[in-house]
């Protein structure tokens, strides 16, 4: 904080340091100061430090601690949006006078479901530092995805898959886990009612095998239209399916052996850069999902707390 006083004290003018505020939405955004410490390269008593001194700089309680997870307060509500105006204002101006001035299309490709779970604040980051540079994002299953960057339509893509190609990147593994409604019995029936998006997606295989090596009788749901269907399917307790279990929604459950159902194996997210039409822009892009996936996804807390 900077105070500036004129010669009969009469004005005061406060500004707020932007490391503050950077740490508040970084709290925010990763769910605790543990994370938002490791986005930001700093300790977590840094980060703590730095939230307490922008409420006392402010005469506002930010965050209500009196639950197990850090929630927002009305004021923290407030603030939460200007906040995020006052980095991405900051960002821009330092981009502009220290970065290039990147301009272009990335024609980037994810599996629908990790879009949500993780997508939104590396497509926000990048765009607050390169507002010139037009990301088309193409959702899509994994296979389609391969197909597409083979013939060029791609320049940079996430998959998930078994083992990490040389010429690939691995940015985060996952168990893959078994999902269905938070009150409902269905993982009990027999034949086991499994829903699928699509007989190529890159789980089908795995969660078939995984039932046909304990013997476990089962019969397909679906294809049931697209990712947000398959969730809508799970949740109205018409079908079972699995997810990476860092992208489970907090309305569904994790299921496992106390209902019967077998392990399911791990699977990497691995990060492809297309080659043969390699620029400044693309390899830039391709970074910034790197450092944001090993800044803000790798260990994250409420992975870990749901796999204890």
């Amino acid at each position: 904080m900077y105070i500036i006083m004129n010669s009969n004290d009469s004005t005061i003018i406060r500004n707020i340091d932007v490391s503050l505020a950077r740490a508040f939405i970084a709290t925010v955004e990763t769910g605790g100061m543990t994370s938002a410490a490791r986005l930001l390269n700093l300790t977590q008593g840094a980060v703590s430090q730095q939230i307490k001194r922008l409420e006392e700089l402010l005469g506002k309680q930010l965050f209500d601690r009196s639950r197990r997870e850090l929630t927002l307060t009305v004021d923290g509500e407030r603030l939460l949006v200007h906040a995020r105006r006052l980095i991405t204002l900051n960002d821009e101006v330092w981009g502009l006078m220290n970065e290039p001035e990147f301009e272009g299309e990335i024609r980037f490709g994810v599996p629908r479901d990790l879009v949500r779970p993780f997508i939104p604040p590396v497509l926000r980051g990048f765009h607050d530092a390169w507002p010139r540079v037009h990301i088309d994002l193409v959702c899509d299953m994994t296979r389609l995805l391969r197909e597409r960057m083979a013939e060029g339509s791609l320049d940079v893509m996430l998959l998930t898959e078994h083992s990490t190609p040389a010429h690939a990147l691995r940015l985060m593994t996952d168990e893959l886990v078994w999902i269905g409604s938070q009150d409902g019995r269905i993982h009990e029936e027999h034949p086991l009612p499994v829903a699928t998006t699509s007989s190529i997606c890159s789980f089908t295989a795995t969660r078939v095998g995984a039932l046909e090596r304990v013997g476990r009788d089962w019969r397909t749901v679906g294809p049931v239209g697209d990712h947000d269907a398959l969730l809508a399917t799970v949740e109205a307790g018409i079908a079972l399916s699995a997810l990476l279990r860092s992208t489970v929604p907090d309305h569904l459950r994790i299921l496992g052996a106390d209902e019967g159902l077998p392990p399911l194996p791990q699977f990497h997210v691995n990060l492809y850069t297309r080659s043969d039409a390699r620029s400044p822009v693309v390899e830039r892009f391709a970074e910034h999902v790197r450092d944001q996936f090993a800044r803000r996804f790798v260990s994250r807390p409420d992975i870990d707390r749901r796999a204890s």
